[in-house]
């Protein structure tokens, strides 16, 4: 890549957080970059692979954005194509702080929510429809290895009362290719930087349909309801809910608003069940917390509501908000 001088004093540290990558810090004389390389294993504990080949559509998707939005993603400072793997600028956590832990510290920026409606909402909007994205984008097997098996088709087979629905989900959601998509826009790969949100981990990008990085992003304001230390942190969780997906609206243009919504509504449900039962569930909903979200997302699979705010006001119900 050309990024170390013989001279450099290097210094080299692992980054923590991630389950299909290794990352690791460096310090080459007066330079720090971030070094990524994808595994074949993910670190869960389920048996969990993915094709390395991945690399290249985060490499693909940051690069993509970088001319949308590009105060929004690291800048890449380097590729290796043989050993799979990339470099981009670091990021300081002095400047930039993870979302997750800010949320789960009660830190809830409604506002911030927004902001990110509108990021993600952007790049949908400006990728939709494009036949050369979709051309470079289509790493269809990654999704599913990554997303739509691990995801959606575990909880088919852990829960197989709900399988058709659950499918139905899952096939509509393979079948459609409307928009550039990341794949995991939740609040660990989100930073809050100086200007604004800062999106890591593209690694599942992926050219289909836009409504999985809407659900993917506001399941979590759910599930840290569960979780969350008072009523407050509670509501203000709604409200950044609600602030996002209101924002993102403005900019649907590829279909009818109600299209959309649709699909959104849908995917919530099994993606928040997911979370407790699939490849990957929340290490933050445990016990009774969990037996608590099991029981909630069946009951929406069962109903299969069509709108988010019908969604939003079951949630509250069942939770006591």
């Amino acid at each position: 890549m050309g990024l170390l001088n013989a001279e450099d004093a290097l210094r080299v540290s692992p980054l923590t957080g991630g389950v299909s990558s290794n990352i690791l810090k460096i310090n080459a004389g007066e330079r720090q970059f971030c070094l990524k390389q994808a595994l074949p294993k993910l670190k869960v504990a389920k048996e969990w692979h993915a094709p390395l080949e991945r690399v290249f559509a985060e490499i693909d998707w940051m690069q993509t954005v970088a001319g949308i939005a590009p105060h929004s993603v690291p800048h890449i400072t380097g590729i290796d194509r043989t050993t799979l793997c990339f470099a981009m600028d670091y990021l300081p956590a002095e400047q930039f702080h993870n979302w997750k832990s800010q949320l789960l510290n009660g830190q809830i920026d409604i506002g911030f929510a927004a902001q990110l409606g509108n990021v993600l909402g952007e790049i949908h909007q400006k990728t939709a429809k494009n036949e050369t994205l979709a051309k470079t984008f289509a790493y269809d097997d990654n999704f599913f290895s990554l997303r739509l098996d691990p995801y959606l088709g575990e909880i088919a087979r852990v829960h197989p009362k709900y399988a058709d629905v659950i499918l139905t989900v899952l096939h509509r959601t393979q079948s459609t290719r409307l928009a550039l998509v990341h794949g995991d826009i939740s609040p660990k790969n989100i930073l809050r930087g100086p200007a604004g949100p800062v999106i890591l981990d593209a690694e599942c990008a992926w050219y289909g349909d836009p409504a999985f990085d809407l659900a993917f992003c506001l399941n979590h304001f759910l599930l840290k309801t569960v979780i969350a230390g008072s009523q407050e942190a509670q509501q203000k969780l709604m409200l950044a809910f609600d602030a996002m997906y209101q924002r993102y609206f403005d900019h649907i243009t590829w279909e009818p608003v109600g299209e959309y919504e649709t699909r959104v509504a849908a995917l919530l449900p099994c993606l928040i069940l997911a979370r407790v039962d699939g490849k990957s569930p929340a290490e933050y909903i445990q016990d009774q917390n969990a037996h608590n979200v099991r029981r909630i997302s069946c009951a929406l699979l069962e109903r299969q509501f069509r709108q988010l705010k019908d969604i939003t006001s079951f949630w509250r119900k069942e939770n006591g908000l």
